[in-house]
């Protein structure tokens, strides 16, 4: 067989085991929102418990709020655990400060002693170094009060009064459970074209995702912040654990497959913060994305020789396979690229199947976030069909970035856990130097472009959505770089 040949039938082979890859992935998604429906159908959608369940002796609560250098947020995340409607004298509220600015720490000091004076038992515990990180920290936390529940709240959450009072009584009314989840809530969602794409894909996560692992008995993943733990879940999972950059996934797992269950409570919202900018966003997608591949090589093993059902095991290892869509997108884009220089015929059958798969694929996921916007009540459908675009050009973005998130945490290269930047009160969103630049999306979308028009490609839905994907956010993040250093440069004179 001649080279350019057996080329070209690896590269069409390769692609279609990508595109059929992707479509499995969009069609777990579909299988979520089945079993949604069946279980609003039935009924069983989880709410929280009434405040009236609870006892009269209320057990003793530790709310922990993990910061680093975010002055922006840390007053009104203090107020916010402080206002929570719970007995004092059994409230504890540590705030967690990795801080290494001195104006983030000393703010957070003056804050906490405010606090203290008006009678609120919070504790400013400021480590030296970062080890562990986060889960370092909350660990940490932990060998310093022993009360049997533990609330976690990243900074850039605002819980309601009533929070502690709904999640702890749900705990109260099933000894079984590990902990609660709550539902995110979006501040600032409409704050930009980002923010309002990034809200639509959270709903489809908070609206559907989990509410139906949590009805169907499948692995609930903690969400990181907005929940309440019961301390003897994390002792007998064994703690929390820093080899990972999604040390709530990892703790959530080993949770359940210590016997734990937990239950995602809808009807229970926080609101938070989104990221505001291309550079945030694209940060905190690559150490979600790389800590879900973390966990899954971690765990996946442990998983599937544990005594829990089939279909369990099979979400489980669905649900951390999500992020391989970035590379087998990656995979797909070479493929095809490779079939475009060396073709000598027009692949016809390829075609066919090829863009039959991407509609499967696309299908599934406009299913999955249509049915999250309907079930949290959001309206619509022209604003939802501009936003569904958006959200296919960001992740289109993303592929460059979130295929080496993926391909490190495979792995095991290790790197920091690297905070998502918050605004907060003061309007402004800390960047931090030396940030993106977007040329590695620019150079990878004019490839595709020059292909195209070269070739004329016969792929050219795939190659169109990614080239402009990849643009989009290419551009946006070399813009965001700019104003970034001359607001530094402003700020120096």
């Amino acid at each position: 067989m001649h080279a350019s040949a057996l080329l070209f039938s690896v590269a069409q082979l390769g692609l279609l085991l990508a595109l059929a890859c992707l479509s499995l992935l969009s069609l777990n998604l579909v299988v979520l929102t089945v079993l949604y429906a069946i279980g609003r159908s039935r009924a069983r959608l989880p709410v929280a418990a009434s405040p009236a369940a609870l006892p009269r002796d209320l057990p003793h609560v530790l709310v922990q709020l993990p910061v680093f250098n975010e002055c922006g947020v840390v007053e009104r995340a203090l107020e916010a655990a402080a206002a929570l409607d719970w007995p004092r004298d059994r409230l504890r509220i540590q705030l967690l400060d990795d801080s290494t600015d001195a104006e983030a720490i000393a703010v957070a000091a003056e804050i906490v002693a405010r606090l203290q004076q008006q009678g609120v038992r919070v504790e400013h515990l400021h480590r030296q170094n970062r080890v562990g990180f986060k889960a370092g920290a909350m660990a940490a936390g932990l060998t310093r009060d022993a009360s049997p529940f533990v609330a976690v709240f990243d900074a850039d959450f605002t819980p309601p009064r009533d929070f502690l009072q709904r999640a702890v009584a749900t705990l109260l009314g099933d000894e079984m459970l590990g902990f609660a989840q709550g539902r995110w809530e979006h501040q600032n969602a409409s704050e930009n074209f980002l923010t309002r794409a990034q809200a639509m894909m959270l709903d489809g996560h908070f609206g559907i995702e989990q509410p139906a692992r949590s009805m169907s008995g499948l692995v609930l993943p903690f969400n990181g912040t907005c929940g309440v733990w019961r301390r003897s879940a994390i002792e007998t999972a064994g703690g929390w654990s820093s080899d990972t950059l999604c040390e709530d996934l990892d703790l959530s797992v080993r949770a359940r497959l210590a016997g734990w269950r937990a239950v995602f409570l809808p009807d229970l919202s926080v609101p938070g913060e989104l990221p505001p900018t291309l550079a945030a966003w694209r940060t905190q997608q690559f150490r979600w994305t790389k800590g879900f591949a973390q966990v899954a090589k971690k765990l996946i093993g442990r998983v599937w020789r544990a005594d829990l059902p089939l279909a369990a095991k099979v979400a489980f290892t669905l649900q951390t396979a999500q992020p391989m869509c970035f590379p087998l997108a990656a995979a797909s884009l070479l493929g095809s690229l490779v079939m475009l220089l060396v073709e000598t015929v027009r692949p016809g059958t390829t075609t066919s199947i090829g863009l039959a798969l991407m509609s499967v694929g696309f299908l599934g996921s406009f299913v999955f976030v249509a049915a999250g916007q309907a079930a949290l009540g959001r309206g619509g459908w022209l604003v939802f069909l501009w936003r569904y675009v958006t959200i296919l050009l960001l992740n289109s973005g993303l592929v460059l970035s979130n295929t080496r998130a993926v391909i490190e945490g495979l792995l095991g290269k290790r790197s920091p856990f690297v905070r998502t930047p918050k605004r907060g009160g003061n309007g402004r969103i800390a960047y931090e130097r030396g940030g993106p630049t977007g040329a590695g999306e620019l150079v990878c979308g004019l490839t595709l472009g020059g292909a195209m028009i070269h070739e004329a490609g016969w792929i050219a839905p795939l190659f169109s959505l990614s080239i402009l994907g990849l643009g989009l956010v290419g551009l946006g993040l070399a813009r965001e770089r700019v104003l970034a250093n001359s607001r530094r440069r402003q700020s120096s004179m």
